[in-house]
Protein backbone atom coordinates (compact mmCIF):
# COMPACT_ATOMS: atom_id res chain seq x y z
CA UNK A 1 0.00 0.00 0.00
CA UNK A 2 1.23 3.47 -0.93
CA UNK A 3 -0.20 6.30 1.19
CA UNK A 4 0.41 9.82 -0.18
CA UNK A 5 0.91 12.86 2.11
CA UNK A 6 -1.97 14.66 0.40
CA UNK A 7 -5.66 13.90 0.69
CA UNK A 8 -5.53 11.69 -2.35
CA UNK A 9 -6.47 8.07 -1.99
CA UNK A 10 -3.86 5.47 -1.29
CA UNK A 11 -2.83 2.84 -3.80
CA UNK A 12 -3.04 -0.85 -3.02
CA UNK A 13 -1.25 -3.61 -5.00
CA UNK A 14 -0.36 -7.17 -4.29
CA UNK A 15 2.65 -9.29 -5.32
CA UNK A 16 2.89 -12.95 -4.86
CA UNK A 17 6.14 -14.58 -3.74
CA UNK A 18 7.13 -15.76 -7.25
CA UNK A 19 6.93 -12.32 -8.81
CA UNK A 20 8.79 -10.78 -5.86
CA UNK A 21 11.57 -13.39 -6.17
CA UNK A 22 11.82 -12.71 -9.91
CA UNK A 23 12.17 -8.96 -9.39
CA UNK A 24 14.85 -9.47 -6.72
CA UNK A 25 16.71 -11.87 -9.02
CA UNK A 26 16.67 -9.36 -11.87
CA UNK A 27 17.99 -6.62 -9.60
CA UNK A 28 20.76 -8.89 -8.36
CA UNK A 29 21.71 -9.82 -11.94
CA UNK A 30 21.91 -6.16 -12.87
CA UNK A 31 24.08 -5.38 -9.84
CA UNK A 32 26.35 -8.37 -10.48
CA UNK A 33 26.67 -7.47 -14.16
CA UNK A 34 27.63 -3.92 -13.29
CA UNK A 35 30.17 -5.21 -10.74
CA UNK A 36 31.67 -7.64 -13.30
CA UNK A 37 31.95 -4.94 -15.93
CA UNK A 38 33.53 -2.48 -13.50
CA UNK A 39 36.10 -4.95 -12.16
CA UNK A 40 36.84 -8.00 -14.26
CA UNK A 41 36.22 -6.57 -17.74
CA UNK A 42 37.89 -3.26 -16.98
CA UNK A 43 40.87 -5.04 -15.39
CA UNK A 44 41.19 -7.32 -18.40
CA UNK A 45 41.06 -4.33 -20.71
CA UNK A 46 43.76 -2.61 -18.67
CA UNK A 47 45.88 -5.78 -18.74
CA UNK A 48 45.42 -6.03 -22.48
CA UNK A 49 46.55 -2.44 -22.85
CA UNK A 50 49.63 -3.08 -20.75
CA UNK A 51 50.42 -6.19 -22.76
CA UNK A 52 50.07 -4.22 -25.97
CA UNK A 53 52.51 -1.62 -24.72
CA UNK A 54 54.92 -4.34 -23.61
CA UNK A 55 54.69 -5.94 -27.03
CA UNK A 56 55.40 -2.62 -28.68
CA UNK A 57 58.44 -2.10 -26.44
CA UNK A 58 59.61 -5.65 -27.17
CA UNK A 59 59.21 -5.00 -30.87
CA UNK A 60 61.33 -1.86 -30.58
CA UNK A 61 63.98 -3.80 -28.68
CA UNK A 62 63.89 -6.51 -31.32
CA UNK A 63 64.50 -3.90 -33.99
CA UNK A 64 67.56 -2.75 -32.06
CA UNK A 65 68.75 -6.34 -31.74
CA UNK A 66 68.32 -6.88 -35.46
CA UNK A 67 70.28 -3.70 -36.16
CA UNK A 68 73.08 -4.87 -33.88
CA UNK A 69 72.95 -8.30 -35.50
CA UNK A 70 73.40 -6.73 -38.92
CA UNK A 71 76.44 -4.85 -37.60
CA UNK A 72 77.82 -8.08 -36.11
CA UNK A 73 77.40 -9.80 -39.47
CA UNK A 74 79.18 -6.94 -41.23
CA UNK A 75 82.08 -7.00 -38.79
CA UNK A 76 82.26 -10.78 -38.98
CA UNK A 77 82.48 -10.60 -42.77
CA UNK A 78 85.32 -8.08 -42.52
CA UNK A 79 87.03 -10.32 -39.94
CA UNK A 80 86.66 -13.33 -42.23
CA UNK A 81 88.20 -11.51 -45.20
CA UNK A 82 91.00 -10.04 -43.09
CA UNK A 83 91.79 -13.44 -41.61
CA UNK A 84 92.07 -15.00 -45.06
CA UNK A 85 94.32 -12.16 -46.27
CA UNK A 86 96.51 -12.61 -43.19
CA UNK A 87 96.79 -16.34 -43.84
CA UNK A 88 97.80 -15.68 -47.43
CA UNK A 89 100.42 -13.12 -46.42
CA UNK A 90 101.85 -15.54 -43.88
CA UNK A 91 101.61 -18.29 -46.51
CA UNK A 92 99.52 -20.39 -44.12
CA UNK A 93 96.52 -20.78 -46.40
CA UNK A 94 96.20 -23.92 -48.53
CA UNK A 95 94.55 -22.06 -51.37
CA UNK A 96 91.20 -23.04 -52.93
CA UNK A 97 90.92 -26.24 -50.91
CA UNK A 98 91.41 -24.36 -47.64
CA UNK A 99 88.93 -21.73 -48.75
CA UNK A 100 86.38 -24.41 -49.66
CA UNK A 101 86.73 -25.90 -46.18
CA UNK A 102 86.17 -22.48 -44.65
CA UNK A 103 83.06 -22.00 -46.78
CA UNK A 104 81.77 -25.42 -45.81
CA UNK A 105 82.53 -24.67 -42.18
CA UNK A 106 80.82 -21.31 -41.99
CA UNK A 107 82.00 -18.64 -44.44
CA UNK A 108 79.60 -15.71 -44.12
CA UNK A 109 79.53 -15.17 -47.88
CA UNK A 110 77.05 -18.05 -48.11
CA UNK A 111 74.91 -17.50 -45.03
CA UNK A 112 71.70 -18.72 -46.60
CA UNK A 113 73.16 -22.05 -47.74
CA UNK A 114 75.20 -23.07 -44.72
CA UNK A 115 72.71 -24.80 -42.48
CA UNK A 116 69.22 -26.18 -42.85
CA UNK A 117 66.75 -24.96 -40.27
CA UNK A 118 63.09 -25.61 -39.64
CA UNK A 119 60.57 -23.55 -41.55
CA UNK A 120 59.32 -21.77 -38.43
CA UNK A 121 62.82 -20.60 -37.37
CA UNK A 122 63.80 -16.98 -37.86
CA UNK A 123 66.38 -16.01 -40.46
CA UNK A 124 68.32 -14.29 -37.69
CA UNK A 125 68.77 -17.64 -35.92
CA UNK A 126 70.30 -19.07 -39.08
CA UNK A 127 72.65 -16.09 -39.33
CA UNK A 128 73.68 -16.44 -35.68
CA UNK A 129 74.38 -20.12 -36.27
CA UNK A 130 76.49 -19.18 -39.30
CA UNK A 131 78.46 -16.64 -37.30
CA UNK A 132 79.10 -19.17 -34.54
CA UNK A 133 80.21 -21.75 -37.11
CA UNK A 134 82.50 -19.23 -38.82
CA UNK A 135 84.11 -18.20 -35.53
CA UNK A 136 84.64 -21.82 -34.59
CA UNK A 137 86.27 -22.53 -37.96
CA UNK A 138 88.55 -19.50 -37.42
CA UNK A 139 90.10 -20.93 -34.26
CA UNK A 140 92.47 -23.23 -36.13
CA UNK A 141 93.76 -20.51 -38.54
CA UNK A 142 94.25 -18.17 -35.57
CA UNK A 143 96.27 -20.86 -33.81
CA UNK A 144 98.38 -21.19 -36.96
CA UNK A 145 98.92 -17.44 -37.04
CA UNK A 146 99.90 -17.45 -33.36
CA UNK A 147 102.36 -20.28 -33.94
CA UNK A 148 103.81 -18.45 -36.95
CA UNK A 149 104.25 -15.24 -34.96
CA UNK A 150 105.88 -17.13 -32.11
CA UNK A 151 108.23 -18.82 -34.58
CA UNK A 152 109.14 -15.44 -36.06
CA UNK A 153 109.75 -14.00 -32.59
CA UNK A 154 111.95 -16.97 -31.75
CA UNK A 155 113.87 -16.48 -34.98
CA UNK A 156 114.36 -12.75 -34.32
CA UNK A 157 115.53 -13.49 -30.79
CA UNK A 158 118.30 -15.67 -32.26
CA UNK A 159 119.41 -12.97 -34.74
CA UNK A 160 121.51 -9.96 -33.59
CA UNK A 161 118.86 -7.33 -34.28
CA UNK A 162 118.32 -5.91 -30.78
CA UNK A 163 119.75 -2.47 -29.99
CA UNK A 164 122.79 -3.23 -27.78
CA UNK A 165 122.36 -0.25 -25.45
CA UNK A 166 119.60 -0.60 -22.84
CA UNK A 167 116.38 1.37 -23.41
CA UNK A 168 117.29 2.25 -26.99
CA UNK A 169 119.70 4.90 -25.73
CA UNK A 170 122.72 6.22 -27.56
CA UNK A 171 123.45 7.50 -31.04
CA UNK A 172 125.68 6.21 -33.80
CA UNK A 173 128.67 8.48 -34.23
CA UNK A 174 130.62 6.25 -36.61
CA UNK A 175 129.09 3.93 -39.18
CA UNK A 176 130.34 0.64 -40.60
CA UNK A 177 132.98 0.85 -43.33
CA UNK A 178 135.79 3.27 -44.24
CA UNK A 179 136.35 6.01 -41.64
CA UNK A 180 139.07 8.36 -40.45
CA UNK A 181 140.62 7.32 -37.16
CA UNK A 182 140.02 9.97 -34.46
CA UNK A 183 143.57 9.65 -33.10
CA UNK A 184 145.83 8.85 -36.09
CA UNK A 185 143.67 10.73 -38.62
CA UNK A 186 144.27 7.91 -41.06
CA UNK A 187 141.73 5.93 -43.07
CA UNK A 188 140.71 2.59 -41.58
CA UNK A 189 137.93 0.04 -42.10
CA UNK A 190 135.38 0.21 -39.29
CA UNK A 191 134.24 -3.32 -38.56
CA UNK A 192 131.20 -2.21 -36.55
CA UNK A 193 129.22 0.82 -35.45
CA UNK A 194 130.12 3.11 -32.57
CA UNK A 195 127.20 4.02 -30.28
CA UNK A 196 127.94 6.96 -28.01
CA UNK A 197 126.31 7.53 -24.62
CA UNK A 198 127.16 8.15 -20.98
CA UNK A 199 129.54 6.01 -18.95
CA UNK A 200 127.75 3.29 -17.01
CA UNK A 201 124.75 2.89 -19.33
CA UNK A 202 123.85 -0.85 -19.48
CA UNK A 203 124.99 -2.82 -22.53
CA UNK A 204 122.70 -5.72 -23.48
CA UNK A 205 122.98 -8.82 -25.66
CA UNK A 206 121.70 -8.27 -29.17
CA UNK A 207 120.46 -11.88 -29.47
CA UNK A 208 120.23 -15.14 -27.59
CA UNK A 209 123.59 -16.85 -27.37
CA UNK A 210 126.54 -18.03 -25.34
CA UNK A 211 129.46 -15.98 -24.05
CA UNK A 212 132.54 -17.50 -25.67
CA UNK A 213 135.24 -14.99 -24.73
CA UNK A 214 135.81 -11.90 -22.63
CA UNK A 215 138.88 -9.93 -21.68
CA UNK A 216 140.93 -6.78 -22.26
CA UNK A 217 142.62 -5.56 -25.43
CA UNK A 218 144.88 -2.47 -25.61
CA UNK A 219 142.89 -1.13 -28.56
CA UNK A 220 139.36 -2.43 -27.85
CA UNK A 221 139.53 -2.25 -24.06
CA UNK A 222 137.15 -4.54 -22.16
CA UNK A 223 135.27 -6.73 -24.65
CA UNK A 224 132.76 -9.60 -24.80
CA UNK A 225 132.23 -12.15 -27.59
CA UNK A 226 128.84 -13.89 -27.85
CA UNK A 227 128.13 -16.77 -30.24
CA UNK A 228 124.61 -17.03 -31.68
CA UNK A 229 122.77 -19.45 -33.94
CA UNK A 230 123.19 -19.64 -37.72
CA UNK A 231 126.92 -18.79 -37.52
CA UNK A 232 126.57 -15.29 -36.07
CA UNK A 233 128.86 -13.76 -33.44
CA UNK A 234 128.75 -10.31 -31.83
CA UNK A 235 131.49 -8.29 -30.17
CA UNK A 236 131.00 -5.53 -27.60
CA UNK A 237 134.10 -3.38 -26.95
CA UNK A 238 135.31 -0.36 -24.93
CA UNK A 239 133.10 -1.42 -22.01
CA UNK A 240 133.56 -0.11 -18.49
CA UNK A 241 132.43 -3.30 -16.70
CA UNK A 242 131.44 -6.85 -17.65
CA UNK A 243 128.66 -8.61 -15.74
CA UNK A 244 128.66 -12.02 -17.47
CA UNK A 245 131.09 -14.90 -17.36
CA UNK A 246 132.62 -17.04 -20.07
CA UNK A 247 130.40 -19.99 -21.04
CA UNK A 248 127.23 -18.30 -19.72
CA UNK A 249 124.03 -18.57 -21.74
CA UNK A 250 122.45 -15.14 -22.30
CA UNK A 251 119.15 -14.08 -23.80
CA UNK A 252 118.28 -11.16 -26.03
CA UNK A 253 118.12 -7.92 -24.05
CA UNK A 254 120.03 -9.30 -21.05
CA UNK A 255 122.57 -6.97 -19.44
CA UNK A 256 126.16 -8.05 -20.10
CA UNK A 257 128.01 -4.99 -18.82
CA UNK A 258 128.19 -1.18 -18.98
CA UNK A 259 129.30 1.29 -21.59
CA UNK A 260 132.69 2.94 -21.07
CA UNK A 261 135.83 4.30 -22.73
CA UNK A 262 138.39 1.57 -22.03
CA UNK A 263 141.13 0.92 -24.56
CA UNK A 264 141.83 3.41 -27.33
CA UNK A 265 138.79 5.69 -27.10
CA UNK A 266 138.33 9.44 -27.14
CA UNK A 267 134.89 9.36 -25.51
CA UNK A 268 132.50 6.82 -23.94
CA UNK A 269 131.03 4.62 -26.66
CA UNK A 270 130.28 1.01 -27.54
CA UNK A 271 131.96 -0.57 -30.55
CA UNK A 272 129.35 -3.11 -31.71
CA UNK A 273 130.36 -5.67 -34.34
CA UNK A 274 128.48 -8.50 -36.05
CA UNK A 275 130.37 -11.40 -37.61
CA UNK A 276 128.99 -14.10 -39.89
CA UNK A 277 131.54 -16.86 -39.95
CA UNK A 278 134.87 -15.13 -40.63
CA UNK A 279 133.36 -12.03 -42.24
CA UNK A 280 132.06 -8.83 -40.67
CA UNK A 281 128.67 -7.48 -41.72
CA UNK A 282 127.09 -4.06 -41.34
CA UNK A 283 125.10 -4.04 -38.06
CA UNK A 284 122.76 -1.39 -39.45
CA UNK A 285 121.03 -3.95 -41.66
CA UNK A 286 120.17 -6.04 -38.58
CA UNK A 287 119.40 -3.27 -36.11
CA UNK A 288 116.82 -1.83 -38.50
CA UNK A 289 114.82 -5.07 -38.50
CA UNK A 290 113.01 -4.29 -35.25
CA UNK A 291 113.90 -0.63 -34.70
CA UNK A 292 113.41 2.65 -36.50
CA UNK A 293 116.16 3.69 -38.94
CA UNK A 294 119.28 4.65 -37.01
CA UNK A 295 120.54 8.20 -36.90
CA UNK A 296 124.14 8.59 -37.90
CA UNK A 297 124.99 11.99 -36.49
CA UNK A 298 128.55 12.25 -37.68
CA UNK A 299 131.15 10.35 -39.64
CA UNK A 300 134.75 10.68 -38.59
Amino acid sequence: MLIPHSERKGVNFQLNAFVLATVVAIVLLVVLGFFYYSTVYTGAARLAGDSSRDLQHTDEQLELVLTELSEVIRVAQVFDRTLEETLQRLELSNGPQDEQQRIGAGDLSELSDLQEVAADELAEIRELQSIASMLESSLQPLDRIRESIQSQKALLADLPNYWPVSGGRGRITRAFGPNIHPITNEWFLGKGVEITDSVGVPVVASANGKVTELGFDPSYGLYVWIRHKYGFRTRYSHMQTITVSEGEEVFQGQRIGTLGSSGTATEPYLDFQIWLGTDVVDPAAFLQISHAPMRVLSSR
